[in-house]
């Protein structure tokens, strides 16, 4: 009898300390964010009204850049830039950009806090990748940048996820090598893990097409064909085997698994 007497005060006392004291469940910690490091965020999805986006981006004064297959259009705000060309597009697009291809888009901007770049992530979704301009919480910085992608229309809820996670493959630091199995130049599996492509990429020497990169693929044998989920442009073609196309970069790595492949490598020369 006493020892179902101590455990009835027992489960008495547990039920007082759960209904009445604190919850004890830790709230999700709000990590510091520190200047000179990048830290990515995955979005699981964005607003699918593109040409709302393309609209408020014009407003709010970015150059922007829309593909359809091979064919672009130029905004600097809300005026065309007849005269940009994929040529002379870097010099004439000014910071902060959008890019455009299809359903897929890349924003590259910065606030009081950060700079960011918004980006399709090689898994499902979207990226978010941040470099704060000034030590502070995760929380302010992605306030911040919540607020602007609902102007931008990108997105309905200013609030994102705190799940932030630092990068390990940023500039200046050797990038790893490819996955097993992964049939693709060092270079190019460098580009698509860097914080921002556009900078990383003329470094290389690599040619961006928007959110593309112009690749020549060998092919295992002549008669091999691609899967047609990749997505390409296909600007060449030998007899012999070899592809040059427009890939998009998240999708890389799905371009060099495909049976078809033998490899994935820049052009030799810019240009071919």
């Amino acid at each position: 009898m006493l020892k179902i007497f101590i455990l009835g005060v027992l489960l008495t006392a547990l039920s007082l300390s759960i209904f009445h004291n604190e919850p004890t469940i830790p709230l999700m910690a709000d990590p510091i964010l520190f200047a000179g490091k990048y830290y990515r965020v995955l979005l699981p999805r964005i607003e699918a009204d593109m040409a709302k986006i393309i609209e408020s981006a014009k407003q709010a004064g970015f150059s922007v850049r829309i593909a359809r297959d091979s064919t672009v259009k130029y905004f600097l705000g809300t005026q065309p830039c007849l005269d940009c060309t994929p040529e002379n597009e870097r010099e004439r697009l000014k910071f902060p950009h959008l890019f455009v291809d299809g359903e897929l888009l890349w924003l590259r901007a910065d606030g009081l806090l950060s700079k960011y770049n918004l980006r399709p992530a090689q898994s499902e979704g979207y990226e978010l990748i941040v470099a704060p301009i000034t030590t502070v919480s995760a929380s302010a910085i992605l306030d911040e940048i919540g607020q602007r992608l609902v102007q931008l229309s990108v997105v309905s809820d200013p609030t994102l996820p705190l799940a932030v996670e630092e990068l390990t493959v940023v500039p200046g630091v050797k990038p790893p090598k490819p996955p097993e199995g992964v049939r693709l130049d060092s270079v190019l599996y460098a580009l698509m893990l860097m914080p921002d492509w556009y900078e990383f990429a003329p470094q290389q020497k690599l040619e961006l097409w928007g959110l593309r990169v112009r690749v020549i693929v060998e092919l295992v044998s002549p008669e091999a064909q691609l899967a047609p989920t990749h997505n390409l442009i296909v600007e060449a073609r030998s007899p012999s085997g070899l592809m040059r196309v427009l890939v998009p970069i998240h999708q890389l790595v799905a371009l060099a698994r495909d049976p078809a492949v033998k490899f994935v490598r820049p052009p030799a020369q810019p240009g071919l």
